[in-house]
């Protein structure tokens, strides 16, 4: 499930939403609450970029090169039509240690680093323990 997030501290993404083909998985503005009496104090947008589950890593990497060769002149115009502090892809991972495992590599083939570079993107690999969102821990 790779996510592209990109952060502004100065433009919305509201209107941009509206009229790209890019699939919007969300989006929020500066103001906008966060619960507990707390406010966003940038603006995000993120696009769904891979569906694949969080122990694929290589079906994320395919899909994520498919998105950015789809999407790059989209992506493109978005960085010049906004002020943009920040934007990155973001891979959520299950993490592969257990029992006698004690190292987890994940490659990242040229073609993205080309792509993402190019977009001037950063990458971002979240590593979760299989059972974090499980509700049977002690």
């Amino acid at each position: 499930m790779c996510v592209l997030k990109v952060y502004s501290d100065t433009d919305s993404f509201q209107a941009f939403e509206k009229t790209t083909k890019i699939p919007v998985y969300s989006r929020y503005d500066k103001g906008d609450g966060m619960g507990k009496n707390q406010v966003r104090n940038d603006y995000r947008i993120s696009f769904d970029v891979s569906e694949k589950d969080w122990d694929d890593f290589d079906g994320q990497v395919e899909d994520t090169i498919k998105f950015l060769t789809k999407y790059y002149h989209d992506i493109e115009q978005l960085f010049k039509t906004h002020n943009i502090t920040t934007a990155y892809l973001d891979f959520p991972l299950y993490s592969r240690l257990y029992g006698d495992i004690v190292n987890q590599n994940d490659h990242l083939p040229r073609e993205l680093i080309i792509l993402a570079g190019r977009l001037s993107l950063g990458i971002e690999m979240s590593i979760y323990t299989k059972d974090a969102f499980s509700d049977d821990k002690d």
